[in-house]
C-alpha cells in the first residue's frame, strides 16, 4: 500500500514546483506577524500595562520562538525523505495508528504547535531557566490533538430488547373481556430474545419459559406483578429454551386464544401475556418530586421512536439510556445460588435434618439486598414458603428503615423495596436507621425473631397442593445483613452470625484487600460449620449518581404510609400491599383518635436525648413524630396506669422499651396531633389493618422522622400556595427560608485554589 510518507512527498515536489524559494512564499495567515524581524524592547512603543519582572526576563525566549517557525520553513527544502522508500508495507493491525501518526505529522508541518503560557499539570517556568541551553527549543505540551470529524467513532448505545416487535406478528392486542378489564397484548418470543419493559404490568407465562430478573418461569395460571421504574435497574425478560419443548414439540397453549395467535405461536419458543396493572404507585412520584414520573421515560426521552404496545402502564425499552440502567446477574450469583439449590427430583423428607438458612454478608453498596431478593426468588421455584429475615435497618426490603423484621413470602417479588411493602409476621422497632446506640437492643431483637422462626416456621408443614409440586414441609431463611463491616459493626456482625447459626454464608469480596470479608476461595467451611461462598460485588449503578441511599429511605417511607394492606389476608404468610392511595396528602388524611386512658398502657421515648424529656413536656415532643405500635404479652409490661391522671399521657421518663422476647411490632403510626387536656388524646395516620390495631396497647418513639415530602401539600406544592389549607407560615412543625443561629447558613467552598507547584 502507498503509505503517508510517499504522499507527502509528492506534495512536497508540488509546492516546490510552483514556488523554488520556500523563504518567500507567503505564510499561512496565522504565521504573519511571526515572519516580521524581531524588534529590540526599545523600539517598542510605550505599554500602558505594568510589566512584571518574569515577564520581562522571559523577552528573550518569547522572541526566539517567534523566530523558530521562519527557521523552520525555511529548512523545508531539504526534504529529509527522499531517502526513503516511496512503499512501506504496513500490516492491518498498524493500518489505524500509521494513519493517525501522518495526520499530526502533516500538521506539524504545515503549521507550528502554538504554545501555552499555563498549564494546570505543570509548573511555570521562572526567570532561571530562561540562561538554560534549551531556549532555543519551542515549548510544546504533549497533549493529543483532536481527530476530525469523520474520523471520530461514536459508540451506539447498548441495546436492552433483542426482541424486535411487528404488530400481528409476533405481537397481538386482546380485546378485553369488559369495560373494567385491563387491557392485553401477547407477546411470541423465540429462544435467546430478551425484552426491556418500563412501568408496571402484569406478566403470565402461557407456554415455553422464560426468565425475569434471574428468576426461572414456566408455563403456569401465576400472574406475576412487576414494578419496573427508572430508579431501579430494569428486570429484562429473557426466552430460554426449554427441555420439554426442545424434545416433545410445542405445548399447547394454556388459556383459548384467537386462533390467529394459535397460529402463529408454534413458530416460537415462549407465549407470554402482558397486562396492564393499575395500584396507583404512580402516584407517589407526585408526593416525593425525586421519583417524580419514575414509572414513565424521562421527559428529554419522551419524544424517541419506540414501539407502542397498546398498554398504558408500561413502555417498551430497546436501548438504553443514561436514566436507565438493566439488571444484570453476574455468572457467579448463579454459580452460588445453583450450588445450595435442591434437586428437581429430591425427596423433600431427605431435606428435614439439613439446614435451610442462608446469610448473606458484605460491605455496602456491593449489591446484597439484590442478590438476597435473587435468592429468596429462587428459593420460591422449590419452596412454597420462605422466610426472610431483614437485619439492614438502612435499607429494608419488605419494611420502612429503622425495623428489623422477619417476612414469610410465597410469591417472588419483583420490583425495587418500596413496591412491595408488607404487614410482617413479626418485627421489632429499633428506631434509627443503624444500631450504633442500641447495639444490645438490636442483638436482642434478632435473637427473638430467629427463635420465633424455629419455633413456629422452620418445620410447619402445608397442605398440598393439588397442581404444585414444590415442597411443603420446610420453610428455608434468607438473611440479609447490613454493610456496616468495620469497627463496631464488624463485632455486631459477628454476633449475628452466632445468632443464626446459617448453613451457607454468601459474602461479597471488598473493595480492599485488608477488608475482613475477603475470602481465598469459591467455597470453605466457615469455623461454625457453615459453607462459605464467595459471590463477586457488582459495580454501582450509574443511577446511583440520580437518587442516593436516602431518597430510596424516604419513597419507602412514603411508600409505606399511602399503602393499601388486604384486610383478610392469609396467616400463612406476610401480606403485601396491593394498591396505593395518593388522592390526599398525609396532612389532609382523617386520623383516627386515641384515648391515652383506655386504649394506651405505655409510651416509651427511645434514642439519644429522650432520656431528658420529662413528663410534663412529653405531650410537645410527640407532633409529627412517627411511633411504632408494640403488642405485649399480658403481664409483662410495668404500667403505672393507675397513678396517671386523665389529662396526662401514660409516659416514665427513661423507661426501657419492651422486650422483644414478650412484645412484637405490628407496623408505624404518624402522630398527627395531641390533645392534653381536659383528656388526653392522640390523633394517629397509619397503614396497619383496623383488624390489628385493638392490640397496639404500646406505643414507641425513636429517632426515625418523617420525611419533609410527605409533611406537604403536593396538590398546591407547584404554586407555592398553602398546606392543606393553612397558610405557608403559619405551618406547624415547617420552617421556610434560611436557618437562624450559628451554623444556619450554607457553607461556602472556594474551588479556585491553586497547589503550590502551579503557582
Amino acid at each position: 500500500m502507498l503509505s503517508a510518507v510517499a504522499a507527502r512527498k509528492a506534495r512536497l515536489a508540488a509546492s516546490q514546483a510552483q514556488n523554488t524559494t520556500p523563504v518567500a512564499a507567503s505564510p499561512p495567515p496565522s504565521q504573519t506577524k511571526q515572519k516580521a524581524p524581531p524588534q529590540s524592547t526599545s523600539q517598542k512603543p510605550p505599554s500602558s500595562k505594568r510589566k512584571s519582572t518574569a515577564a520581562a526576563g522571559g523577552t528573550a525566549a518569547k522572541k526566539k520562538r517567534r523566530e523558530q517557525p521562519a527557521r523552520y520553513f525555511a529548512q523545508a527544502s531539504a526534504d529529509a525523505f527522499k531517502a526513503q522508500d516511496d512503499v512501506i508495507v504496513v500490516d492491518e493491525s498498524d493500518a489505524e495508528s500509521s494513519f493517525s501518526s501522518s495526520e499530526s505529522s502533516e500538521e506539524d508541518v504545515a503549521a507550528p504547535r502554538r504554545t501555552r503560557a499555563w498549564s494546570p499539570s505543570a509548573p511555570l517556568a521562572d526567570s532561571s531557566d530562561e540562561d538554560d541551553g534549551d531556549g532555543d527549543e519551542p515549548i510544546v505540551l504533549d497533549y493529543p490533538l483532536p481527530a476530525p470529524l469523520d474520523q471520530v467513532s461514536v459508540e451506539p448505545a447498548s441495546a436492552l430488547s433483542s426482541f424486535d416487535p411487528v404488530l400481528d406478528q409476533n405481537v397481538f392486542h386482546l380485546a378485553p373481556a369488559s369495560e373494567t378489564a385491563p387491557k392485553s397484548t401477547v407477546l411470541l418470543l423465540r429462544s435467546g430474545e430478551t425484552v426491556a419493559l418500563l412501568g408496571t404490568y402484569t406478566l403470565t407465562v402461557l407456554r415455553g419459559t422464560i426468565t425475569l430478573a434471574g428468576v426461572q418461569l414456566s408455563a403456569s395460571h401465576t400472574t406475576h406483578p412487576v414494578y419496573a421504574p427508572r430508579s431501579s435497574p430494569i428486570p429484562i425478560i429473557q426466552c430460554r429454551l426449554s427441555r420439554s419443548t426442545s424434545s416433545t414439540g410445542r405445548a399447547p397453549l394454556l388459556p383459548a386464544l384467537p386462533e390467529r395467535i394459535a397460529d402463529a405461536s408454534p413458530h416460537f419458543d415462549a407465549v407470554l401475556m402482558l397486562q396492564e396493572l393499575h395500584t396507583g404507585i404512580e402516584g407517589l412520584g407526585r408526593i416525593c418530586r425525586t421519583f417524580d414520573a419514575c414509572f414513565a421515560p424521562a421527559r428529554w426521552h419522551r419524544n424517541l421512536p419506540r414501539f407502542d404496545l397498546g398498554l398504558d402502564t408500561m413502555y417498551f425499552l430497546a436501548r438504553q439510556t443514561p436514566d436507565v440502567s438493566p439488571l444484570v446477574v453476574p455468572p457467579s450469583w448463579d454459580a452460588a445460588i445453583g450450588t445450595v439449590m435442591p434437586p428437581p427430583d429430591v425427596d423433600e423428607h431427605t431435606l428435614l435434618g439439613q439446614g435451610a438458612t442462608y446469610l448473606v454478608r458484605g460491605p455496602k453498596n456491593a449489591g446484597k439486598s439484590t442478590f438476597a431478593r435473587l435468592l429468596l426468588n429462587r428459593l420460591l421455584s422449590r419452596y412454597q414458603r420462605v422466610a426472610y429475615l431483614e437485619c439492614d435497618l438502612g435499607q429494608s426490603e419488605f419494611t420502612p428503615g429503622g425495623m428489623v423484621s422477619l417476612n414469610v413470602v410465597e410469591r417472588p417479588v419483583f420490583g425495587p423495596p418500596f413496591s412491595h411493602p408488607s404487614v410482617p409476621h413479626a418485627s421489632h422497632y429499633i428506631g434509627a436507621t443503624s444500631p450504633k446506640n442500641s447495639p444490645s437492643h438490636y442483638l436482642e431483637s434478632l435473637q427473638a425473631l430467629i427463635q420465633l422462626y424455629h419455633a413456629e416456621l422452620q418445620d410447619a408443614a402445608l397442605d398440598e397442593q393439588p397442581n404444585d409440586s414444590r415442597i411443603t414441609s420446610i420453610v428455608p431463611l434468607v438473611v440479609n445483613t447490613m454493610g456496616w463491616t468495620k469497627g463496631l459493626g464488624a463485632d455486631l456482625e459477628r454476633k449475628v452470625e452466632e445468632i443464626i447459626e446459617p448453613a451457607h454464608i454468601f459474602t461479597f469480596a471488598a473493595p480492599s484487600p485488608e477488608d475482613e470479608w475477603n475470602v481465598a476461595g469459591p467455597s470453605h467451611s466457615h469455623p461454625g460449620g457453615a459453607t462459605v461462598h464467595a459471590v463477586e460485588s457488582v459495580p454501582p449503578s450509574s443511577l446511583a449518581s440520580y437518587y442516593s441511599a436516602a431518597d430510596h429511605r424516604n419513597i419507602s417511607m412514603l411508600s409505606y404510609f399511602h399503602a393499601v394492606f388486604p384486610s383478610d389476608a392469609p396467616s400463612t404468610s406476610s401480606p403485601l400491599a396491593t394498591a396505593w392511595d395518593t388522592s390526599l396528602p398525609l396532612c389532609a388524611q382523617p386520623p383516627y383518635q386515641l384515648d391515652c386512658q383506655t386504649a394506651l398502657d405505655q409510651l416509651v421515648l427511645t434514642g439519644a436525648g429522650t432520656e431528658d424529656v420529662v413528663p410534663s413536656e412529653v405531650h410537645r415532643a410527640l407532633p409529627g413524630a412517627l411511633v411504632a405500635l408494640v403488642t405485649c404479652e399480658p403481664g409483662t409490661l410495668h404500667s403505672d396506669s393507675d397513678t396517671v391522671s386523665p389529662s396526662t399521657l401514660p409516659y416514665s421518663q427513661g423507661a426501657p422499651p419492651p422486650s422483644p422476647h414478650a412484645s412484637r411490632c405490628l407496623g408505624l403510626a404518624l402522630v398527627r396531633g395531641v390533645r392534653p387536656h381536659p383528656h388526653a388524646r392522640l390523633q394517629l395516620l397509619t397503614p396497619v389493618p383496623a383488624r390489628l390495631l385493638g392490640e397496639a396497647r404500646v406505643l414507641v418513639m425513636g429517632e426515625m422522622q418523617l420525611p419533609v415530602w410527605g409533611m406537604l401539600d403536593f396538590r398546591t406544592l407547584d404554586g407555592g400556595g398553602d398546606v392543606a389549607g393553612v397558610e405557608k407560615g403559619r405551618v406547624p412543625y415547617l420552617r421556610w427560608g434560611k436557618g437562624e443561629g450559628a451554623g444556619g447558613e450554607r457553607r461556602r467552598v472556594r474551588r479556585n485554589l491553586m497547589r503550590r507547584g502551579q503557582m
